[in-house]
This record gives C-alpha cells, structure tokens and sequence, in this order.
C-alpha cells in the first residue's frame, strides 16, 4: 500500500454520528492498515476477512460504505457487492482487486459498485473515492 500524508482526523458534525466503512479483505495486515486509516480520517469501521464474519457484522450494524476485495475464497467481492446491494441499495460500495482478471467483470456487472480501486492500494486516491462515495 502506498501511504502519502495522513490527514487529521476529521469530526462529525455536531448532532452528527461518525459514517460507518466496513472493510472486508482476507489479507489482514492490508484490512487492518485500511481500518486504521479510515479511523483516522474519523470514520467508525468495521471490519471482516470472510464470509461468516461479514454476515456477523451486517446482522450487528449498517455501513454507509463498504469497500471490499474482489479476489477472496468462497464467495467472491462481487457477488457479496450484488447481495449488499440487493439487500440495501443505499450503502455504497467500493470494490478492490489486484488481479487485472476481475476489473472487466466488476466493471460490467450490476454489482451497484461505486468505484472500483486497483492494489497497491493508494491512499490518497482511495480516500478521494471514498469521499466521493459518501457524498
């Protein structure tokens, strides 16, 4: 991941609770680097490296955003983008990948993704997108 300058951490607004980002990556050193940075930029996070622990996580809170990898085992990223878009259209959705082999299929799918971001992860772009998102 390529980090650039971290920003302050940003507060709500009075009256205002902090967005909810949920990040699903089976790659823990990279979801907990994602975690961290979405916390400092003052974002609630949640976070889940599979399948059964993101069912967990949805039953326990809704996101305004998820931002999820598309290449993980079992049920990939965009498939879990279509059923979270299926079951609530209005958390918006941010796919990742590494693999050059899944940009086509997650840019011609109903996945209701927002945004697709290519790893290494930038996260200065990745946090324009994310605020573009959340808009």
């Amino acid at each position: 991941m390529n980090s650039t300058a971290q920003t302050p951490p940003k507060q709500p607004a009075p009256g205002q609770a902090a967005r909810v980002v949920l990040v699903l990556d089976d790659h823990v050193a990279l979801r907990e680097e994602l975690a961290e940075y979405f916390g400092s930029m003052g974002y609630q996070v949640m976070q889940a490296g599979d399948g059964p622990s993101l069912s967990v996580a949805l039953r326990q809170h809704r996101p305004d955003l998820a931002v999820l990898d598309i290449d993980l085992p079992g049920w990939n990223g965009i498939e879990i983008a279509q059923a979270i878009h299926r079951r609530d259209p209005s958390i918006r959705i941010i796919l990742m990948t590494g693999n050059p082999n899944w940009v086509t299929p997650a840019l011609s799918t109903s996945s209701g993704a927002f945004a697709l971001v290519e790893k290494p992860i930038e996260l200065a772009r990745l946090s324009r997108v994310v605020k573009a998102a959340l808009l």
